[in-house]
């Protein structure tokens, strides 16, 4: 029952870490909120916010724009094309979609860039993860 219980927790915790961090934005943006209203109310003309409640804010200011889906989609292509280049490949018999396909990702690696940290990086952001850096220390 310890492997059992032990592979729940390992299945569980990223979801409940996951809705932790939500919540706490929603409290930090809350906070925020409430500190603008008091600070008009007072007519002050300086406001102490924590870096959670400038993020929350921050947050709230992009629920409108497509920077973080069109990131995503930049990220995510060469997989969704190689899978698909895959697929076409093999009922077509004709590996030349496969081809220009790893080709391209070729060109990417010959970039130095590291798309296997690009998409777990991505991954985390989607879901609102932080500690981004002890991840990829791993």
């Amino acid at each position: 029952m310890g492997i059992l219980s032990s592979f729940l927790g390992t299945l569980v915790s990223p979801i409940s870490d996951a809705y932790q961090s939500r919540q706490k934005r929603k409290q930090a943006a809350e906070s925020a909120k409430a500190k603008i209203a008091l600070a008009k109310q007072d007519s002050a003309y300086e406001l102490e916010l924590n870096d959670d409640e400038w993020e929350a804010l921050s947050k709230s200011n992009e629920n409108n724009t497509w920077k973080d889906e069109y990131v995503t989609i930049i990220i995510t292509s060469p997989f969704v094309l190689l899978f698909l280049a895959a697929i076409i490949s093999g009922f077509t018999g004709d590996m030349r979609y496969l081809d220009s396909v790893n080709l391209g990702i070729q060109q990417l690696k010959a970039l130095d860039v590291n798309l296997g940290e690009l998409m777990f990086v991505v991954v985390l952001a989607a879901v609102s993860i932080k500690g981004i850096s002890s991840f990829m220390k791993r």
